[in-house]
């Protein structure tokens, strides 16, 4: 599989170590080239459901392609510190089109502080590396995974985040192509 063009995106005020991070990590797990678009995209106020003070994801991904700036060959994973949820669901840590350009990952529920823990920098990086490989995942073409420990599995409690990997099992990564898993992903 050749490398694909991923472009991370902020929406509103991101950390640059945030972006950086992510994007030093994900060619880790997957046969990617990411770059960082630094400049951030507005969410406008008709993309939250006043009720629950929450981004309707769907709608935010229908929105990424209303306002496409992207090279039509580059996937894109948006990075919003707030809080969404998909239809059928009261929250998301992020959500992508299944083998499409465009997906994002929602940190509020990632942050310890959520929970009333003390503010920890490692555990919350670790969790956004986690929901942004999975996303990243599914824009590749992946579906969730039953293998425990796989990022492509599904998350239905941030507990759940924390038990698994941030990277795809080699059955994951075969589906994509990825002839030596072990090799490509620096795992033994």
């Amino acid at each position: 599989m050749p490398a694909t063009k991923l472009v991370l995106v902020p929406a509103g005020f991101i950390y640059h170590w945030i972006l950086e991070f992510v994007a030093e990590k994900l060619p880790e797990a997957y046969p990617i080239d990411v770059e960082i678009d630094y400049t951030p995209i507005k969410i406008p106020p008709t993309l939250y459901d006043h009720n629950t003070q929450q981004i309707r994801s769907e709608k935010l991904l229908r929105y990424l392609w209303q306002i496409d700036r992207w090279a039509s060959d580059e996937k894109v994973l948006v990075i919003v510190d707030d809080d969404a949820y998909a239809q059928g669901t009261n929250f998301v840590f992020g959500q992508a089109e299944l083998g499409g350009r465009f997906g994002a990952i929602y940190l509020m529920r990632l942050k310890p502080e959520f929970y009333g823990e003390r503010e920890n920098r490692a555990l919350f990086l670790l969790r956004v590396l986690k929901e942004a490989s999975h996303e990243v995942g599914h824009i590749l073409g992946l579906d969730h995974c039953p293998t425990p420990g796989c990022v492509m599995n599904f998350s239905l409690s941030v507990w759940d985040v924390d038990k698994k990997g941030w990277k795809p099992c080699d059955r994951c990564l075969a589906r994509l192509g990825v002839v030596n898993a072990k090799a490509r992903t620096g795992r033994r």
